[in-house]
């Protein structure tokens, strides 16, 4: 049996908001399952970021619910580096395009709201320039869609 740890990248636009908390939350969610057997991280599909920290909002939207996101820095999926991963986790509809421009295989391309009840429902909407509401209300998003994420992962 492979030991390898599942791959899984969260991908927005700047790897600043959305992806970053993504990332911690599911990864949160995992430990707390006791699921140790995947590799979490995120990045954008810009480089405007890039080497830089999680954006303040994001960031004290963590740590309000435990989470620290303080060691992040933003990177960019490019076509080169996209066979490093598994699965790739899309915030939006704009982000899987530009993966599946970039060659990501549409078998391991998700969307982080597809598990939900609601029909057509599907981006995570980027808060970067609304007020601290958008941020509460991604976070809330990306962790009511956190475990049924992990259980299709698993069920893979």
């Amino acid at each position: 049996m492979d030991n390898r740890k599942t791959r899984v990248l969260f991908v927005c636009l700047g790897n600043i908001c959305r992806s970053p908390l993504a990332e911690i939350i599911v990864r949160a969610a995992a430990m707390s399952r006791g699921l140790h057997h995947y590799h979490f991280e995120s990045a954008g599909t810009g480089d405007w970021h890039v080497g830089g920290s999680a954006d303040p909002r994001s960031a004290a939207k963590a740590r309000e619910y435990g989470l620290d996101l303080s060691a992040h820095r933003a990177q960019q999926i490019t076509a080169q580096n996209c066979n490093n991963w598994d699965w790739f986790v899309a915030m939006d509809a704009e982000n899987r395009r530009e993966l599946i421009r970039m060659g990501v295989p549409e078998d391991r391309l998700l969307m982080m709201r597809q598990f939900e009840n609601e029909a057509n429902i599907s981006d995570v909407p980027d808060p970067y320039y609304g007020g601290p509401d958008g941020f509460e209300h991604v976070y809330l998003m990306l962790a009511k869609n956190a475990e049924a994420l992990l259980d299709y992962l698993e069920s893979r």
